[in-house]
């Protein structure tokens, strides 16, 4: 496999482009317009490991290594600019369509348990949540044997919107998102079914735990899946916790008309309801199999940025940028459509108020290729290309000044 210098960018240094207006909408008043502003540039993205298979997270253990996860069932070691030549874990998964090896989270102590958790399908397509310790004497390869399953999700159905991230909050809870079990339009109404753990966050105790507990915190209904947490959701694919704020950033994917960004902030209560399939974006879904419910009724929360599919038509959710090598980049919220191979940014500008979305790479890595975003343990922010096989890294090679946007929305 070869690993390429930071030197060689892709394609050529990309210059912030136009502002997006038209195409983004969001679902709340907004007050007047501020005078837009470029974002830092030129932003571009330079390629640190290529040859990968699939690629499609990148995630750290707390320190300086980059763990790659590929659909088909491997973990691989970015150290040093240099793959390394074993892989870190090696899983027998199901691949067929959106199938695989989706997920990967270290507990907070990583490096004092050795334990971490993977999110995956079998063959039959059942998501499954286990859980593997680090082998012995060895932080470069994981105890395959040591895999425990902590909870099975029945997903045979169908083969797309599993979710499949997994990740730790603040709270040092265990997060996972699930799709709403496949086919279109949701005609299981999952969205709205509060006793299933589809089309949900879910959120359980793992640390200290042998297999899981249920937190008292996430009862929110009678009747509900114990680890559900939040729900209304479609598929949401790649999710976030900002590491300075805590705040939840959700990248759910849609369906024929609109993507969207789900936002909650820090200590959020368990119980948000996200529309899916009564709503879709900023609208109602046009779906009418699961009209009257939920049952009894209960408020859904909107999406705080959204965009139609003139735009993109695949939403990967992203990262608040908290690096340290550019902090004029401090704060920014990067995101990115599988679909269009578009890069997108958003900022906050007071808790709880948002603005719309900047363009920052238009189609130079071209359409079904921006599979996921990674954080390091430094806070720097990775990208993988599904279909070239490599991870880049975000970078940028002049300060820019303080950015102000329009318009301005407040949550």
């Amino acid at each position: 496999m070869q690993v390429k210098s930071r030197l060689v960018l892709f394609a050529s240094v990309l210059l912030i482009g136009a502002l997006l207006v038209a195409p983004w909408q969001v679902e709340l008043s907004a007050p007047a317009p501020q005078p837009a502003a470029p974002l830092a540039g030129p932003i571009y993205f330079s390629p640190v490991a290529s040859g990968l298979s699939q690629p499609l997270f990148v995630t750290h253990a707390g320190d300086d290594r980059l763990f790659i996860v590929e659909k088909g069932g491997k973990v691989k070691i970015l150290q040093g600019g240099a793959l390394l030549p074993t892989p870190f874990l090696t899983l027998s998964v199901g691949t067929t369509s959106e199938r695989g090896l989706l997920g990967l989270a270290f507990e907070p102590n990583y490096a004092s348990t050795g334990r971490f958790y993977v999110n995956y399908t079998d063959a039959s397509g059942d998501l499954h949540i286990a859980r593997l310790t680090v082998q012995g004497g060895n932080p470069n390869q994981a105890n395959a044997a040591s895999l425990t399953n902590l909870l099975t999700i029945a997903h045979s159905s169908a083969a797309n919107h599993n979710g499949g991230w997994i990740g730790f909050g603040p709270d040092g809870f265990l997060y996972i998102a699930v799709g709403d079990g496949g086919d279109q339009g949701d005609p299981n109404c999952n969205g709205q079914t509060e006793s299933t753990p589809l089309a949900s966050l879910l959120r359980i105790n793992v640390v200290g735990a042998i297999t899981y507990t249920v937190p008292l915190s996430n009862s929110f209904r009678s009747g509900q899946f114990p680890a559900l947490w939040a729900w209304g959701l479609r598929n949401p694919w790649r999710n976030s916790f900002d590491r300075q704020t805590g705040d939840l950033y959700i990248g759910d994917v849609g369906a024929g008309s609109w993507e969207e960004i789900d936002y909650l902030s820090a200590g959020s209560a368990a119980g948000s309801n996200f529309g899916w399939n009564r709503r879709e974006g900023p609208a109602d879904s046009g779906n009418t199999n699961c009209l009257g419910l939920p049952n009894p009724a209960y408020a859904f929360t909107s999406p705080v940025l959204s965009y139609s599919h003139s735009v993109g038509n695949s939403i990967t959710g992203g990262y608040v940028y908290r690096g340290s090598r550019y902090p004029w980049l401090w704060g920014t919220y990067f995101f990115a459509d599988y679909g269009a191979g578009k890069v997108f940014t958003a900022t906050q500008t007071t808790p709880g108020s948002f603005v719309s979305a900047q363009l920052v790479v238009t189609t130079t890595f071209g359409s079904n290729s921006l599979s996921s975003w990674g954080e390091g343990a430094d806070g720097e922010l990775y990208l993988t290309h599904l279909g070239n096989g490599t991870v880049y890294r975000l970078e940028t090679l002049l300060p820019g000044t303080p950015r102000s946007f329009l318009p301005t929305v407040s949550r």
